[in-house]
Order: structure tokens, then C-alpha cells, then sequence
């Protein structure tokens, strides 16, 4: 027996609220971008979307509630597509890829998604209400980014040096990135990739080639 009109219609109803929030969701980080967030409003934003003001309300009541929703969007963003990336580039693979890696993380922090990434951060320096919205949610992105480096690199979380390695990583390029925002090509960003290309490889002596991604993905 099929569903019934009712479950049909619930579950219509469920689809089009969830564009809905969706579609409010990225026209607020296209404003961010795009305007810079000292210039979004919410009706800019529901604008952009192409929804009422009404439908934007029946989902974030308020400002507040639409800026935490969006950094968490912004941040499941940034974790998607780093796991998807790098995920592909490691199928198959005995040992983690270490340049091909640091390579695709750094095409990610070059896009909109972490220029307002970086934005908000910034802003939220004299924006109490924007502070009160990053501060727990960025604990939270930290500890999934954490998380899914492991599962990703699970022969180089073996080694002594992954933690440092990780916030070496993450400052370096995170940085240039922002740095280069400003700077543009006079940012050395080839030399310093390659250094820290090099450095990594130095660092993981103690488990590249001799750990495999198999071996400790599953604790053999």
C-alpha cells in the first residue's frame, strides 16, 4: 500500500521548508561575501533568497538565530568539502599524500566560503552578538576538523607529531590565505608551500612508509 495523501503532503511540506531554510541559508553567506557582513541585513538577505520576509522569520525568528544557523551552514561546508577532497585523493592509497593534500586544502581556503569564513572571525572581534555565535560553534568546528583529519590521515595520527603538525598546517595556510586577501601575488605562497611540503614529510619520518593507511584505519 502507498503512502497515504497525508504522509505525501507532510513529507511535501518537509522538502519545500527545508529549501527554504536552505536557499536562506546561502543567500546570507552570498551577502556576506559579496556585501561584507557590516552591510547584510536580514532583508537583504531574504531578498536574495527570493522568499518573504514571513517564511524567513517562521525559520529564524530572529537575527541572531539566522547568523548561528549560517556559520553553522558555512562551517558543515568547509568540513564537506575538505573530508570529500581529500577522501578522493587518498582511494586507494597506501600512504597518505602529502603534497597532493596540502594542495587541495589550500584551493579550499582560496574560495568565497572561507573568505567569510575568515570575515566573520575578524568581525566578531567588536560584535558581542557575532562573538556569542562564533565562540561555541568554532569549539565545535575545531573539534570535528580534528576528527576528520584523524579519520582521513590515520597513519600520520600515529605519529608524535600530529598534533603540532595540524596547527602548523592550519595557522600557516589559513594566514596566507587571509593574507593574501589583501596582498594578492606578493604573498610567497609556491616557497612556502614547498617548505612546509618538506617539513610535514620531516615530521612524519616516523610512520611514512612504514604504517599503512589500511593497517591503521583499522588498529592492525
Amino acid at each position: 500500500m502507498g503512502p497515504s495523501a497525508e504522509q505525501s503532503e507532510k513529507t511535501w511540506q518537509q522538502t519545500k521548508s527545508e529549501n527554504t531554510r536552505t536557499a536562506v541559508l546561502e543567500a546570507a553567506v552570498d551577502c556576506f561575501y559579496e556585501l561584507g557582513y557590516a552591510n547584510t541585513t536580514t532583508e537583504k538577505i531574504s531578498r536574495r533568497a527570493g522568499v518573504s520576509r514571513g517564511a524567513m522569520l517562521h525559520h529564524f525568528p530572529t537575527r541572531f538565530d539566522l547568523i548561528e544557523a549560517a556559520v553553522e551552514y558555512l562551517n558543515e561546508q568547509r568540513l564537506a568539502t575538505f573530508a570529500e577532497e581529500e577522501s578522493r585523493i587518498h582511494l586507494g592509497a597506501d600512504n597518505s599524500r602529502i603534497e597532493e593534500g596540502i594542495d587541495a586544502y589550500w584551493r579550499q581556503l582560496n574560495t568565497p566560503v572561507f573568505v567569510v569564513f575568515h570575515e566573520l572571525k575578524v568581525a566578531a572581534r567588536t560584535d558581542k552578538e557575532l562573538e556569542k555565535v562564533l565562540t561555541p560553534v568554532l569549539k565545535d568546528f575545531d573539534r570535528a576538523w580534528y576528527e576528520a583529519v584523524t579519520q582521513i590521515f590515520p597513519d600520520l595520527a600515529l605519529s608524535e607529531a600530529f598534533a603540532r603538525t595540524n596547527y602548523l598546517t592550519q595557522y600557516l595556510l589559513e594566514g596566507m590565505a587571509a593574507a593574501k586577501m589583501i596582498d594578492g601575488p606578493k604573498v610567497p605562497e609556491k616557497k612556502m608551500l614547498a617548505w612546509l611540503k618538506r617539513e610535514l614529510r620531516r615530521s612524519y619520518q616516523d610512520v611514512l612508509g612504514t604504517v599503512k593507511r589500511p593497517d591503521a584505519s583499522t588498529g592492525g
